[in-house]
């Protein structure tokens, strides 16, 4: 037979999303497989509350899971077969008979199949399919002689795991390998970010998502990248910003500053009688992504002095309008 989620997760069948949540949260915090390395029956449990939980958060997954454990298709559950359950006689009817636990064509969960001499199952053969995701007979199929349904495999929804990752503007804008560890599986995956990523871009890991609950096939690893702000540079598309300060005399009267890029440093010639907030635009020194290079613009900050010796005050008075 199946698992209680609810048994699983400790909480009653009437419980709130937010007690179902509660639940999760204090159990998988004491069962993390960062918590118990090595541990491989903390590591069963801790895919059997992910599991459950997985299950109970989601309301339609959740609707369909108590439908089939009124039946009795999960082990203490419900007012099955022998307890007042409608439909089935009074407990004349086994359901051990319409579930058996092996290997089929998805390599596990639960196979169903007709028993034999019951009649008016349709439509509790299309709640299986739904619920095990093409595992039942599907509903609208061609019959048998007999006038049985023939089986048929529905397609299954993939169950995808979303994640974020912070990286630097340098790692953003180079590309880089990071380590991550999937907090539902513990497993520790190589990422690879690719050169150029924006801010919320996103990474897909084919089938590295969690599996289906029966053993369906899994789904992607989606992985949001976020750029950590840089105190030197800001990124506009293939553009780099940043911005140099330099004093008075060498605004009114020019010289060459050394500016940094993300690379290397070069040097920059200030005009004479440059004026504050002035943005020099350096070719190419942006990144490049593609085909498409960008460029590099230096705001240029001036520094007034605070205070002036006497002759500076006099040479000043003296300066034209």
């Amino acid at each position: 037979m199946g698992k209680d989620f609810y048994q699983v997760l400790g909480v009653s069948e009437n419980a709130s999303p937010e007690e179902v949540k509660k639940a999760f949260r204090k159990l998988a915090k004491q069962y993390h497989p960062d918590r118990h390395q090595g541990d491989k029956a903390a590591e069963e449990k801790f895919k059997g509350i992910s599991e459950a939980y997985d299950t109970l958060s989601d309301e339609k997954k959740r609707a369909e899971y108590d439908t089939l454990r009124r039946y009795g298709a999960f082990s203490g559950a419900g007012a099955g077969p022998g307890r007042g359950g409608g439909g089935f006689g009074n407990g004349s009817f086994d359901f051990s008979q319409f579930f058996r636990e092996g290997s089929g064509p998805r390599g596990g969960g639960f196979q169903t199949f007709r028993s034999s001499g019951i009649d008016g199952m349709d439509g509790f053969e299309d709640i299986l399919a739904s619920f095990f995701g093409g595992g039942g007979f599907a509903s609208g199929g061609s019959r048998t002689k007999t006038g049985r349904r023939a089986r048929q495999t529905r397609p299954q929804k993939k169950r995808h795991v979303n994640m974020s990752l912070m990286v630097s503007l340098r790692e953003a804008a180079f590309g880089t390998t990071r380590k991550i560890r999937d907090s539902h599986t513990g497993r520790t995956l190589s990422v690879k970010i690719p050169a150029g990523i924006e801010d919320g871009g996103k990474i897909r890991l084919a089938g590295q998502g969690r599996p289906d609950t029966f053993g369906g096939v899994g789904g992607d690893l989606i992985i949001t990248v976020h750029v950590m702000p840089d105190q030197n540079f800001q990124r506009k598309g293939n553009d780099i910003h940043t911005s140099v300060r330099i004093s008075f005399k060498q605004a009114v009267l020019g010289d060459k500053v050394q500016v940094k890029t993300l690379t290397r440093t070069v040097v920059v010639n200030i005009p004479a009688g440059t004026q504050p907030r002035t943005v020099l635009r350096l070719r190419g020194l942006g990144l490049a992504v593609g085909d498409a290079q960008g460029d590099l613009y230096v705001r240029v900050d001036v520094s007034v002095p605070k205070t002036l010796t006497d002759q500076q005050r006099r040479m000043l008075d003296d300066w034209p309008e």
